[in-house]
């Protein structure tokens, strides 16, 4: 991989760079988004008529357990049990 590097022409090094430099611009900007409440994810999830999950993490430490800490999770809807029925690849037999 190392003798690659080292036949990459000058042009395709700005590729590169750039490609870095965007990957690292969406990297820190994905940080920036706040985070939804779980207030605000359950009045959502209940607007769109479904249920949400609600995740429960707690981190243990030598001390002994810290506190349950409540994640919003996905929201789950009636239509994403909606099962579509198999598509039929099986032609017709003709009648003799």
């Amino acid at each position: 991989m190392a003798g690659l590097s080292r036949k990459v022409r000058c042009g395709d090094r700005v590729i590169v760079k750039s490609a870095q430099f965007a990957f690292l611009a969406a990297f820190v900007l994905a940080g920036c988004q706040s985070k939804m409440t779980l207030e605000e994810a359950q009045a959502l999830c209940t607007k769109k008529g479904g249920l949400l999950v609600v995740i429960y993490t707690q981190q243990i430490t030598a001390s002994g357990p810290g506190p349950e800490i409540a994640s919003p999770g996905d929201c789950v809807s009636p239509s994403k049990f909606d099962i579509a029925p198999p598509a039929s690849n099986i032609a017709p037999v003709p009648a003799n």
